[in-house]
């Protein structure tokens, strides 16, 4: 028997004899001609040139092994024994450890119950390694087999925005008297389609269900009231309800606040599979991106226990919370959105987003703030109390609506939402889908953010005092608030309220809060 390379060698000699005749009609002459050439009869020369035509390589005219054909000369009904083991009942076994020992098993069982002849161990392995080969065949046909394995592939923005918190690699300080605070947690939403962030949130205290509720209220409200709040000018037109969020299995992410919004907006919630974070790989990407670009900043810690203490971080350390907020707006909407991104081929994402973003039907809010602010509402967080005679109390602050004086005398039950960024309102529910706004029960009181109410508590705490009132709660806030030097335009009687959360002009503020 001739070697695999006698038999390639032949092949390539007959291909250089067919191939000079063309495509055309093959004569009689020029038959007898190759014929000469090949050692052969002229008729191999017409059977040849049939297989070179059908397949025009060399590998086609390859010398045929001799012997009986696979799959041939076996019994139909040995045939149907194999095909229903193989088609049927294999593909149900998928506890088997060794199923080419198991399937040989099986037809052979089924083979004497039937009174057949079993085939050989060879033949059924045949049969088996056909069947694999058309399944792969079947499933390469299908759309998603042409997207590599690891990959996750979205076409079109806010189809699916990945959402995720981490702790910064870095000291902040204290903007009442510069000692460390410790690290800020950055928690970041991203848009997969086209690498965009859709926007973030930075907070001292761990991620919680508030997080979550105003991170997405940056996804999907405008941003040039946030961004004119911080002092920064960036173009960040990224912004719209997603589709489908992706997240891992974090207490915050099931929330009842988040659960409820999502429905009401039509928001699909994806959670990652336990233990597999290389499935939100897109984002947690992005992170160790930010987390390199900390590293230059005064306080960075670095992201790992080694070298820690040649840093010396904590007598680098300057930047408050605000100033690392600036920064990372500032990182984020100018350079990177505007920088290649090597999962995009070298688009920017910024370029990206305006590609895509006009072929795509994408929902965004109307511009109207009573829209906005029902979305906000929406996934504020939840709390629940009791009217009582005197109104209701929220974190040791009392509120007052005219509507209570009807539900006191039933002690009737309610659901609040409230906004940590600012308690001086929040919004009040009696069992129906329309929430009341309700203020404090003294107008005269500032707006405080929940972050200075539980800093004031901790400070009367301090001092020994268990029974805390509302009034040493605004009193302590007020000191806090003397000791820290505000920049130009930063207004240090809302220092912590959000832009997007106070909704038309400080004159129309004035007026609710005297009605």
């Amino acid at each position: 028997m001739a070697s695999i390379e006698e038999r390639a060698a032949r092949a390539a000699k007959v291909a250089s004899v067919l191939r000079p005749l063309g495509n055309g009609v093959l004569s009689r002459k020029q038959a007898e001609r190759a014929a000469q050439l090949l050692g052969v009869h002229c008729t191999t020369v017409y059977r040849l040139r049939r297989r070179f035509l059908a397949d025009p390589v060399a590998s086609a005219l390859e010398p045929r092994q001799p012997g009986r054909a696979t799959g041939g000369r076996l019994d139909a009904a040995v045939e149907c024994v194999i095909d229903e083991a193989v088609h049927e009942w294999l593909p149900d076994q998928r506890h088997l450890a060794h199923p080419a020992t198991d399937l040989v098993l099986e037809v052979k069982r089924r083979c004497s119950v039937a009174g057949l002849s079993p085939p050989s161990r060879s033949t059924i392995a045949r049969r088996w390694l056909s069947y694999r080969e058309q399944d792969a065949l079947a499933r390469a046909a299908i759309p998603d087999a042409a997207i590599a394995p690891g990959t996750f592939q979205v076409r079109h923005p806010l189809d699916i925005v990945q959402v995720d918190h981490t702790q910064a690699d870095i000291l902040l300080v204290s903007e009442l008297d510069g000692r460390i605070i410790g690290r800020p947690w950055l928690s970041v939403a991203l848009d997969v389609a086209t690498r965009c962030v859709l926007g973030f949130y930075v907070a001292m205290e761990r991620p919680g269900a508030a997080t979550v509720s105003l991170l997405l209220s940056r996804v999907v409200l405008r941003k040039e009231p946030w961004l004119e709040r911080l002092g920064i000018e960036a173009d960040w037109p990224m912004r719209g309800i997603p589709r489908t969020l992706h997240l891992d299995n974090a207490a915050e992410f099931k929330s009842r606040a988040l659960r409820s919004g999502c429905r009401e907006y039509g928001i699909e919630l994806m959670y990652r599979p336990v233990g597999k974070p290389h499935f939100g790989g897109h984002i947690e990407r992005l992170n160790r991106t930010l987390m390199e670009r900390v590293r230059g900043l005064p306080g960075s810690t670095g992201s790992s226990v080694k070298g820690r203490k040649a840093r010396q971080a904590e007598k680098t350390a300057s930047l408050t919370l605000k100033q690392f907020e600036q920064w990372l707006a500032v990182e984020i909407g100018r350079r990177y959105h505007c920088s290649p991104h090597r999962g995009l081929l070298g688009l920017q994402p910024m370029q990206k987003w305006q590609d895509t973003w006009r072929a795509s039907d994408s929902r965004c809010l109307p511009t109207q703030p009573d829209a906005e602010l029902k979305f906000l509402i929406r996934f504020l967080p939840v709390a629940s109390r009791t009217i009582q005679r005197d109104g209701l109390k929220l974190f040791l602050i009392r509120y007052w609506h005219p509507l209570f004086a009807a539900w006191r005398e039933t002690r009737r039950s309610v659901t609040i939402r409230y906004h940590p960024e600012d308690l001086s309102r929040i919004f009040v529910s009696a069992g129906r889908s329309s929430f009341v706004e309700v203020r404090y029960a003294d107008l005269r009181r500032p707006p405080i953010s929940l972050f200075e109410q539980r800093a004031a508590l901790r400070a009367i705490r301090a001092r020994g005092q268990r029974a805390v009132s509302e009034r040493e709660i605004f009193e302590t806030v007020e000191q806090q608030r003397q000791l820290v030097v505000f920049p130009a335009g930063y207004s240090s009687a809302t220092p912590h309220v959000t832009s997007s959360w106070r909704f038309g002009s400080e004159e129309q503020h004035r007026r609710s809060c005297t009605r």
